[in-house]
């Protein structure tokens, strides 16, 4: 980014700051990790002083909850070689980190805005030996200090949808020179690889690796004994939800249960506060609903859970799954994580976040794709009606994930050899 860029960068960031600010306010109303160490936010963290450093530091930066869970064996395998200052941008994602890492010596926090000084001021108390953005986040200003510091920066498993790779190029005249400063990025398909290719990124300095998701091995998750009582029998789940997807849904389940009055349903929202909001949309279609923190009563037919860490239970019981953030212009979440607990799995057609892995199940059968509240409660009675349907389905997502294993030790040997300088 030439001087010019990256000020009018840095101005238009400067601007907007206190609009951040804000928003971080009005969401901390709803989720009080919003405002705890907003601080940081600016850059201005406490870390450990790295003036006597013996190991070396790695900056490595997952944006939210599904980043988390997904670098999970790259960072621990990371410790043996450096120490780890890991930074997220949501709640959700630090809640999670500080959970997988608490008997591990890293230093978690929220990363700050790309303004600057900001970045400058977090990267001179850091002092990071290298800087490993996981996925898909692009930041100008990181990368040009660390350019200027010499500091190596990877995209570890990289993605680049095509929503995204169209709005870097309207701001090609930003992006590419910042694409360009990077060293290396693992990318997760041939697709993911020409994008970034076209958007800067040299030829030398990309691998195409497959995705470290195939790779993770979800541990089972504790359950409550009522959740255990609520799910004792026939349920459907619907996990990671967006607004707008769980009024589609509930429509689903109303004419399920014109045939199957006794299934349950629980909904396992992507952002737990939105809890409330489920429960009175329920409400209004006359569906008895309750709420995991407010009381779980087993006579519901539809329960709430409005905390982390509780879907893999759920997915190892439910007769199907459908997972969110794919009936809206989300983009979708993991399947993956579905697939090992041997549930069937149901989309709707927005997965671009996870473009490779989708065609890749909806190719071989894995999955089934619907598209509004008719084929969904359809699918979701023909899998349950179907032990070959169901049968097939999971094999074959086995199958995929089989395929598929092994991103992670290509991708963590690549990262090895940049952070000892080969």
């Amino acid at each position: 980014m030439c001087l010019r860029d990256s000020f009018l960068y840095n101005l238009i960031l400067l601007i907007l700051t206190p609009i951040f600010g804000f928003r971080i306010l009005y969401k901390s109303l709803y989720d009080k990790d919003y405002r705890s160490y907003f601080i940081e936010r600016f850059g201005k963290t406490k870390i450990i002083s790295r003036s006597n450093k013996v190991k070396r530091v790695i900056w490595f930066h997952a944006v939210s909850l599904g980043e988390v869970i997904g670098s999970e064996n790259i960072v621990q395998n990371l410790l043996n070689d450096a120490d780890i200052v890991l930074t997220v941008t949501t709640p959700t994602g630090l809640r999670k980190a500080r959970e997988l890492y608490k008997d591990r010596d890293i230093e978690i926090k929220y990363a700050s805005w790309d303004f600057y000084l900001f970045v400058f001021n977090f990267i001179n108390k850091t002092q990071p030996d290298l800087i490993i953005v996981f996925e898909t986040e692009v930041w100008p200003s990181m990368i040009s200090i660390a350019s200027r510091k010499d500091i190596p920066v990877i995209i570890a498993n990289g993605r680049m949808s095509e929503k995204s790779y169209q709005s870097y190029k309207k701001l090609s005249f930003f992006s590419r020179d910042t694409f360009q400063k990077l060293t290396l990025v693992l990318a997760q398909s041939s697709a993911h690889a020409s994008r970034f290719i076209d958007l800067g990124v040299k030829s030398e300095s990309l691998k195409i690796t497959g995705s470290v998701k195939y790779d993770l091995k979800p541990s089972k998750s504790s359950q409550s004994p009522d959740i255990q009582k609520f799910i004792v029998n026939k349920f459907i789940l619907a996990a990671s939800t967006h607004s707008g997807e769980d009024e589609i849904i509930l429509k689903a389940f109303t004419n399920i249960t014109e045939h199957s009055p006794t299934l349950k349903l629980v909904i396992v929202p992507r952002h737990p506060e939105r809890a409330d909001e489920i429960y009175q949309i329920a409400k209004n279609k006359n569906i008895s609903a309750c709420i995991e923190s407010k009381g779980i009563n087993s006579d519901s037919s539809v329960l709430i859970i409005n905390s982390i860490g509780k879907t893999s239970q759920l997915y190892e019981y439910a007769e199907a799954a459908f997972v969110g953030g794919t009936l809206i212009e989300r983009g979708g979440h993991n399947i993956i994580e579905p697939a090992f607990f041997n549930c069937p799995i149901i989309i709707g057609p927005s997965m671009f976040n996870f473009e490779a892995i989708a065609e890749d199940f909806i190719e071989n059968k894995a999955c089934r794709v619907v598209s509004d509240h008719k084929s969904l409660a359809n699918t979701f009675t023909d899998i349950m009606l179907n032990d070959v349907e169901r049968l097939s389905m999971t094999n074959s997502a086995s199958m995929v994930i089989e395929k598929n294993s092994g991103a992670s030790e290509l991708q963590l040997s690549a990262i090895i050899k940049v952070l000892n300088g080969v």
